[in-house]
């Protein structure tokens, strides 16, 4: 049986909630210009009886303006301030992604990682979609310490037409956590902004809005 733990990458991110629209416009308002804006559709798959869910694991599928990518990862852990997950991805053509959200293609029949690694721990699964929403990404390095970091301003809008706010870091280095952390929380105090780690994963938010559970 393949060992995935070689295969899988080990995501380290703070995410904090902004609550509002005012918040969101005052960070973006104080960060200037964007270095880039990603528009995203995602979409979670999962077969009837949720069996990805009871191993642990999220299956999804995204389009992005110039690529797709299929995903595996864990529901994470939240260490301290961070959400640590282990994932795995491949990525795929827009196309076949743009047909896979539209359930013209079956992600399952797909020759790729996640794929393989699904099927190693579900057997050969027929899977659904559960949610899908919408969200557009905007990214603006900003220094903390002697290091920049790639800021990840996110605006969610959930099939129920409810939007959410939110800003994502990611970090390789374990060690950085503290600093990181310290430097967001004097960001956020200098533009009056509530210091509130999101506690939820945008898919467990659109699992609730769309009432599955």
């Amino acid at each position: 049986m393949k060992d995935w733990s070689q295969e899988t990458v080990r995501e380290i991110e703070f995410k904090l909630n902004l609550e509002t629209f005012i918040n969101y416009l005052k960070l973006i308002g104080f960060l200037g210009r964007i270095e880039h804006e990603e528009r995203q559709v995602s979409a979670f798959f999962d077969t009837e009886d949720r069996k990805l869910a009871g191993l642990g694991w999220a299956l999804r599928v995204r389009v992005e303006s110039s690529r797709g990518t299929v995903t595996v990862k864990d529901f994470g852990k939240e260490v301290g301030a961070v959400v640590i997950r282990q994932e795995i991805e491949a990525e795929i053509p827009r196309a076949d992604a743009v047909e896979i959200l539209s359930l013209r293609a079956d992600i399952m029949s797909f020759d790729i990682l996640p794929i393989e690694c699904i099927t190693q721990k579900a057997g050969a699964v027929s899977v659904a979609k559960l949610v899908q929403f919408e969200n557009v990404r905007q990214k603006k390095l900003f220094k903390i310490g002697d290091d920049n970091y790639i800021l990840e301003i996110d605006k969610t809008e959930f099939n129920d037409g409810s939007v959410d706010y939110e800003l994502e870091l990611e970090l390789t280095d374990p060690d950085r956590i503290e600093v990181v952390e310290d430097g967001l929380k004097k960001l956020f105090s200098s533009l009056e902004i509530p210091y509130q780690p999101q506690s939820e994963s945008k898919f467990a938010r659109a699992l609730r809005r769309a009432k599955i559970y």
